[in-house]
């Protein structure tokens, strides 16, 4: 019995860890002010909107923000991870406008 309760934990214990897809996203150089999001001391994404909805027929929290600037593209999964850090209870999503993505210039 002893030996099923220790598999059965370690098994959930292996679970929530393993399945944190932020993990491996560093949150370094993030700070945020007055809903500006800034990575290492530039401006790049601010609040756009806070959305309440019904998904799955649960409530659901949604934190959308905005690009300001593209030169920082490549920092996107940081940066959500540092905003899910900060704002645990929502869901975040960012939005990139066509003008500051590469491609679509």
């Amino acid at each position: 019995m002893k030996k099923y309760l220790f598999s059965t934990a370690f098994a959930a214990l292996l679970a929530l860890t393993s399945c944190n897809v932020l993990k491996n996203y560093s949150t370094e150089g993030f700070t945020n002010e007055n809903n500006v999001v800034y990575y290492n001391g530039v401006a790049m994404a601010k609040l756009a909107g806070i959305e309440f909805a019904l998904d799955d027929n649960k409530f659901v929290k949604e934190m959308t923000f905005e690009l300001i600037d593209g030169t920082n593209n490549n920092k996107i999964h940081n940066l959500i991870a540092y905003l899910h850090s900060v704002h645990k209870d929502y869901e975040i999503e960012i939005e990139i406008p066509f003008d500051k993505m590469e491609g679509f210039k």
